[in-house]
C-alpha cells in the first residue's frame, strides 16, 4: 500500500484531483500565508523536503524550508500527495501527535508516518502550531526530533521537546490490511 504522489510544477493550473489538506481544515495561518495548505514534496540536491502548496488564483504556489532558508519562488518540479478514493485505499490518513508517529517498535506501531527515509533523516509532513498560535504545514524529521515550516517568508525551525506538540501525517491500515515494511 503506497502513497500516491502526482508531479506538478509551481505555476501550473491548480489540480482537479483531491489532495491532502493540512489538518483536514482551514488553518489559522500567519498574515500573508494561505490558510488552505496541501502536502507537497520537493527535492533539493537529492534531499527530500516536505512543504506545502496552495491555490493562488487558480495556479499552484508553494513554500518549502530547507537549511534555514525559505523557498517560495522558482521551485520547479514538486510532488503533491493525492487523496485517493476510499474504495481503493487500504488505509486512512490521520494527523497524529508526534508521539504516535515516533513509535519505532514495529510491533507496537498503530499509526505509520507518511515519510521519505533518507540518510539525513526520516522526513514527514508536519502541522506546526507556533508559540503565537498560528499554524503552518512543513516538515518533521522524526528520527532527529526536528521540525520546520515557512511562516511569513521565513523558515521557522524547532528541535527537541518543542516538536512534541506538533502533528504528523500518518496512515493507519484498514481492518484486514497491513503495510509491508
Amino acid at each position: 500500500m503506497l502513497n500516491e504522489w502526482a508531479d506538478i510544477r509551481m505555476g501550473d493550473a491548480w489540480p482537479t484531483y483531491k489532495t491532502i489538506r493540512a489538518g483536514d481544515k482551514t488553518l489559522n495561518a500567519a498574515p500573508g500565508d494561505s490558510s488552505e495548505q496541501h502536502v507537497a514534496l520537493w527535492y533539493v540536491h537529492g534531499e527530500p523536503v516536505m512543504g506545502r502548496i496552495w491555490n493562488n488564483n487558480g495556479k499552484v504556489a508553494a513554500a518549502f524550508g530547507w537549511n534555514g532558508k525559505a523557498f517560495v519562488d522558482n521551485i520547479g518540479s514538486i510532488q503533491v500527495l493525492v487523496d485517493l478514493p476510499e474504495r481503493v485505499r487500504g488505509y486512512d490518513y490521520h494527523w497524529r501527535p508526534w508521539s504516535d508517529a515516533a513509535v519505532f517498535d514495529k510491533n507496537a506501531r498503530v499509526f505509520y508516518p507518511v515519510h521519505v527515509d533518507q540518510v539525513k533523516g526520516n522526513i514527514s509532513p508536519c502541522l506546526l502550531t507556533l508559540p503565537n498560535g498560528k499554524e503552518a504545514l512543513g516538515k518533521a524529521d522524526i528520527r532527529n526530533e526536528r521540525a520546520s515550516a515557512v511562516v511569513a517568508g521565513k523558515d521557522e525551525r524547532f528541535e527537541g521537546p518543542a516538536v512534541h506538540k506538533f502533528l504528523v501525517l500518518c496512515r493507519k491500515p484498514k481492518p484486514g490490511q497491513k503495510f509491508d515494511e
